[in-house]
């Protein structure tokens, strides 16, 4: 049965196996869907992703300073808690500037947030240190991130990333992968041009669609967003980029 909407992995994997020339390989649909999902991870990258963006909370404690994320943690992109219904934002700063700024005895209002991997799992941080008294007033923290988009498995699975009208930029690039592992670089780079071009129709339409939308205050701690501070909106989109 087809998808409601979008193309599930199994329709995506007969395609590329389909343009890759690869219907009577055997273990194709094993590097089909690798390749497929391997497509999805590169395009996480590229650019910020709306249909990805989650929002997570941690309860601060007095005089704790690191707290557990949610499990499909992937970017951050502000931090903030609510004071009599007002957002009050929590500058998220990178590694460097949090070593410089970070108070790591100090308890009162957390000024500063990082998302660091000391201990081999990334981590909110937060300095000051929460007090009694911020404790008591503020019993959530929030954290609005990009989440990892869940991997393809089976046949009914359709990608989060991209949008419905350019997910066969995936089976695209797919196939230029899997036909450069057979030595057809020529095809591989006509199958990339082939994605590109439906990703950067979707890249414009979406700047245009989204041209005016108000963006939240935050700095992520890392790159595909770094340049952005507390004080000015985010910049998802760029006028004639498209990517960030």
């Amino acid at each position: 049965m087809n998808p409601t909407y979008g193309l599930d992995l199994s329709t995506m994997r007969t395609r590329t196996k389909d343009y890759a020339n690869l219907n009577n390989v055997s273990g194709a649909d094993t590097k089909v869907d690798r390749a497929i999902n391997d497509a999805m991870r590169k395009l996480v990258a590229q650019r910020r992703w709306m249909n990805l963006r989650r929002q997570g909370s941690i309860t601060p404690v007095d005089g704790q300073q690191s707290y557990s994320l949610a499990s499909d943690f992937n970017y951050p992109v502000r931090c903030y808690y609510i004071s009599n219904g007002i957002e009050q934002p929590i500058e998220i700063v990178g590694e460097d500037i949090w070593a410089e700024r970070s108070d790591n005895d100090s308890k009162g209002t957390p000024y500063i947030a990082a998302f660091l991997d000391i201990s081999g799992t990334t981590k909110l941080y937060l300095s000051l240190l929460p007090s009694a008294s911020f404790v008591a007033l503020y019993n959530t923290v929030f954290y609005d991130y990009d989440k990892k988009p869940d991997e393809l498995s089976g046949d009914s699975d359709v990608p989060e990333i991209p949008n419905t009208n350019s997910q066969m930029a995936l089976v695209y690039m797919a196939v230029a992968e899997l036909i450069l592992k057979q030595g057809d670089t020529k095809g591989s780079l006509a199958y990339e041009a082939k994605a590109q071009k439906e990703l950067d129709t979707f890249f414009k339409n979406d700047i245009h669609f989204t041209k005016g939308l108000k963006r939240k205050t935050g700095r992520p701690m890392f790159g595909v967003l770094d340049g952005v501070t507390h004080n000015r909106m985010l910049q998802d989109y760029r006028e004639g980029r498209s990517s960030q």
